[in-house]
């Protein structure tokens, strides 16, 4: 499953997009999922992105809209709410304290 979220975490972000990859039910991969990592499968697809989003901010001078287009998001807004809501930082801060720009600041 991990390879699956690995080749398409950014496009695929739902469960359900993933059952369908896979040709079975939401229900059945996410008991799935839950028994074999101990994990939701919506929470697996969320860490991953973001790993790449924090991976991104912190090694790229990218825009935090750059960043959320690439990883799938139309909306970056969205984004930087879905970011917040998995890090307790917004984007620009995480960048700010941890990212590309704080070589620069010193």
């Amino acid at each position: 499953m991990k390879d699956y979220i690995e080749n398409h975490y950014k496009r695929l972000h739902s469960p359900k997009d993933y059952a369908n990859l896979l040709h079975i039910s939401p229900n059945a991969l996410g008991k799935i999922v839950k028994s074999s990592f101990n994990k939701t499968l919506s929470s697996l697809i969320s860490e991953r992105i973001i790993i790449e989003a924090k991976r991104e901010l912190y090694l790229t001078s990218k825009t935090v809209d750059e960043i959320a287009s690439e990883l799938g998001y139309d909306d970056p807004f969205y984004f930087s709410r879905f970011f917040k809501k998995h890090t307790k930082t917004s984007p620009s801060v995480y960048r700010k304290t941890v990212g590309y720009n704080k070589a620069t600041d010193l």
